[in-house]
C-alpha cells in the first residue's frame, strides 16, 4: 500500500458517495493513528480553494507529475 507525506500530490479515489471523489489536492499533514494502524492514519488534503479535508490512506492515490 502506498504511503504519503506532506507535499505529495494525490487524487481522492473513494468509491463512496464522496463529493471529493476524483478531486486532486496536496497532502498538508499526516496524523498517525493512536494504535499504530497505518491504514487508519488521517491524511489532511488541501484542495485548490484552500479547503482541507481528512481521508484515510486507502481513499487516496499518488498523482505522478509529467517529466
Amino acid at each position: 500500500m502506498e504511503s504519503f507525506k506532506a507535499g505529495d500530490r494525490v487524487r481522492v479515489v473513494s468509491d463512496l458517495a464522496n463529493p471529493f471523489a476524483g478531486s486532486e489536492g496536496v497532502i498538508h499533514e499526516v496524523q498517525p493513528n493512536d494504535r499504530g494502524i497505518e491504514s487508519m492514519d488521517r491524511h489532511i488534503v488541501e484542495f485548490s480553494r484552500r479547503e482541507r479535508h481528512s481521508f484515510y490512506r486507502p481513499e487516496l492515490c499518488h498523482v505522478r507529475r509529467p517529466k
